[in-house]
């Protein structure tokens, strides 16, 4: 069980070390899940920089 009790300790390391990141993101993906068809409930995972996601939602 002791391994067990350090296991949130070190996600939250992790978690510090993603967030101090320089701001370098512009190369960087975000992924999202959109319906691509209102008429459907499938949703689709969708990959864009930060640009491509601006792009995306100025042509809907």
């Amino acid at each position: 069980m002791p391994a067990l009790a350090n296991e949130p300790e070190e996600k939250k390391d992790e978690k510090k070390t993603e967030a101090q990141k320089p701001a370098e993101a512009k190369d960087e993906k975000i992924c999202r899940y959109i319906r691509m068809d209102m008429s459907s409930r499938r949703k689709e995972k969708v990959c864009l920089t930060k640009e491509g996601w601006t792009d995306f939602n100025q042509g809907n």
